[in-house]
C-alpha cells in the first residue's frame, strides 16, 4: 500500500474517522490494528516477524531496566535486531563475497574445487527492516543509559509498527513517541490544516516529479556503457532531485498523515541542496533523524565526548561506511558511505584551518560566498551519487570518468528530460518553493510574504492551495509509478 496509491487515500480517511470517533485504549487498539494492516498489505507474513521483534525487544527492555549493571541483556537485545538486518539484508551478500574471494584465491593457487556458482538464499528483504532495527537499538540502548523501558506492551507495539514512520522512517525517539501517545489530543484545525499541507506537498513531489524522473534515470542506468558526457551529467542531475522528491515526499506524506491523528513526527529534511554550504551542513539536513542516530548509536560511542583528531576521523569514516552498507548490500554502496566519509573528515579539517587563517576567515564573511558554497556542495554531491545509483562498482567507475573526462555524447538522457512533463512540475515547484520557502541566503524570499498571506491568508484559501496542489499532481501523475526508493532500504 503506497502512500502515493488509491488504496491509500481510502485507508487514510477511514482510519481518521475511527480513530477520532474512539478514545483512550480503544483508539489506541485502532491505530495497531490500522499499523499491521498497513504493514501486512505487502507481504501478511512478514507481520509476524514484526510482532516477534517487537515481543522480543520489550521483553529485553525490561530486562535491561531491571539489570542495568550488567551487560548481557544489551548484548542480546543488539544480537536480535543486529541479526535480524544482517539475516533478511546481508545474507546473500555476505555469502557472495566469501565464495568471491575463495574463488579468487582457488584461481591464483590453481585449486578447483570450488563450485562454479555462489549459492542464494531465497529471501524477500521485508519493508522497513532497517527502520525498525535502528529504533528498536536505539530504544534498547537508552535503557541501558538509564530511560525508562515502556511498561505497556499495547504502547511499544504502537511505537515499533505506528503506520506513518513504519517503512522508511523518520527515525522515531520513543521517549518523544510515548509523551505524544498517552497525552490528551482533541481534532483541532491547525493539525487538519498542516498535515493537509504535508499530504498534498508529499503528493506532488512523488507523483508529479520523482515518478517522472524515474524512467530517465532507468534509461542511464541500464545502459551505462552507451553514456557520454552529457548524459552523465544528465543522469546523475537527475537522479540526485529524484532520490530528494522521492524520500522527501514519503516524509512528507508520513508526517502529515500522524499530524491529522495529533502526531507530530521529526522533520527529516531541511532544505539539503539548497542552503547546505558544506558536506557536513548537508549531513545536518539530510535523513536528520539518520544522521542523529548514527551520531548517537555509532560515532559517540567509538570517540566519547573528547575524542582526538584522529580518533574523531577515523570514527567518521567507519560511521558512512556503516552507513553505505546500511543503504545497500553491495560494494558500491560500501564506496558511497567511504567516499562521504572522506569529504566530511576533509571538510571538518578545512574548517579548523580556516579558524586558524584570518584572511579566509574574512574571505567567507563575504555574503557571496554562501550561495557560491551551496553551489558547490550541490556540485560536489553530483560526484558522489554514481556510486549510489550504479548497479555495481564498474558502472560507477564509468560514470564518474565520463563526467570527470570528456566523451561523446549522444544527449538521449538530455532529450528524454527536455521532452519530459517533469521540466513543467519542476517549474511549478520552483514557483511553489520561491513565494513559501524561506530559503537562508536568498533575500527575495522574504520579498514575497505579502504573497503568502494572499494566498494562505484564511483556512479557505489553504484550503483552496491544497485543492490546487492535489489536482497539479494528477495532472502530471504517470502512467506508471515506481515504488517509493528508499523501501529497498
Amino acid at each position: 500500500m503506497l502512500f502515493s496509491s488509491i488504496s491509500y487515500l481510502l485507508f487514510l480517511p477511514v482510519i481518521f474517522c475511527l480513530y477520532w470517533l474512539t478514545s483512550g485504549r480503544a483508539r489506541k487498539v485502532v491505530l495497531l490494528v490500522a499499523s499491521y494492516v498497513f504493514y501486512m498489505s505487502w507481504m501478511p507474513s512478514y507481520g509476524l516477524m514484526l510482532f516477534l521483534l517487537t515481543a522480543a525487544n520489550y521483553g529485553l527492555g525490561l530486562l535491561i531496566e531491571s539489570n542495568r549493571k550488567q551487560k548481557l541483556y544489551l548484548w542480546l537485545a543488539l544480537l536480535v535486531n543486529v541479526g535480524a538486518l544482517v539475516y533478511y539484508k546481508y545474507a546473500n551478500f555476505l555469502l557472495s563475497s566469501i565464495f568471491e574471494t575463495q574463488r579468487a584465491v582457488s584461481s591464483i593457487f590453481d585449486i578447483h574445487a570450488m563450485p562454479l556458482s555462489t549459492p542464494v538464499f531465497d529471501i524477500i528483504l521485508p519493508l522497513g527492516i532497517s527502520f525498525f532495527a535502528f529504533e528498536f537499538i536505539h530504544y534498547n540502548v537508552d535503557i541501558k543509559r538509564g530511560s525508562k523501558a515502556l511498561k505497556n506492551p499495547l504502547d511499544f507495539a504502537l511505537f515499533a509498527s505506528f503506520f506513518p514512520s513504519q517503512v522508511a522512517g523518520p527515525i522515531k525517539r520513543y521517549q518523544q513517541f510515548d509523551e505524544q501517545l498517552n497525552e490528551p489530543k482533541r481534532l483541532n484545525q491547525e493539525d487538519m490544516i498542516v498535515g493537509m499541507g504535508f499530504l498534498m506537498k508529499g503528493l506532488f513531489k512523488k507523483v508529479a516529479l520523482a515518478d517522472n524522473l524515474a524512467p530517465i534515470t532507468a534509461m542511464g542506468v541500464n545502459s551505462v556503457q552507451n553514456l557520454g558526457s552529457l548524459d552523465s551529467w544528465v543522469l546523475i542531475f537527475v537522479f540526485v532531485l529524484q532520490v530528494y522528491f522521492d524520500f522527501s515526499g514519503y516524509t512528507d506524506m508520513g508526517i502529515g498523515s500522524a499530524r491529522l491523528l495529533g502526531f507530530h513526527l521529526p522533520n527529516n529534511f531541511n532544505l539539503p541542496y539548497v542552503a547546505s554550504k558544506n558536506m557536513i551542513e548537508f549531513w545536518t539536513r539530510w535523513h536528520i533523524t539518520l544522521s542523529g542516530w548514527l551520531r548517537d548509536y555509532l560515532q559517540t560511542p567509538m570517540t566519547g565526548f573528547r575524542a582526538s583528531r584522529l580518533r574523531f576521523n577515523v570514527a567518521t569514516v567507519i560511521t558512512m561506511t556503516i552507513c553505505g552498507l546500511w543503504h545497500g548490500a553491495a560494494w558500491h554502496y560500501v564506496l558511497w558511505g567511504v567516499v562521504h566519509g572522506l569529504l566530511l573528515v576533509a571538510t571538518r579539517e578545512y574548517l579548523q584551518f580556516v579558524k586558524g587563517s584570518a584572511a579566509l576567515k574574512k574571505f567567507h564573511a563575504q555574503s557571496w560566498t554562501i550561495p557560491v558554497s551551496c553551489l558547490l556542495t550541490f556540485i560536489l554531491l553530483h560526484f558522489t551519487q554514481p556510486f549510489f545509483i550504479a548497479r555495481n562498482v564498474t558502472d560507477a567507475l564509468i560514470i564518474e570518468r565520463n563526467m570527470v573526462w570528456f566523451t561523446p555524447s549522444p544527449g538521449l538522457l538530455a532529450t528524454a528530460f527536455l521532452q519530459s512533463p517533469v521540466v513543467m512540475a519542476l517549474l511549478l515547484y520552483a514557483v511553489y518553493g520561491l513565494i513559501f520557502v524561506e530559503i537562508p541566503w536568498l533575500s527575495a524570499t522574504k520579498k514575497l510574504a505579502p504573497l503568502q498571506v494572499l494566498l494562505t491568508g484564511s483556512v479557505p484559501r489553504q484550503v483552496a492551495l491544497y485543492v490546487c496542489v492535489f489536482v497539479a499532481a494528477i495532472a502530471f501523475c504517470p502512467e506508471l509509478t515506481s515504488p517509493f526508493i528508499y523501501f529497498q532500504f
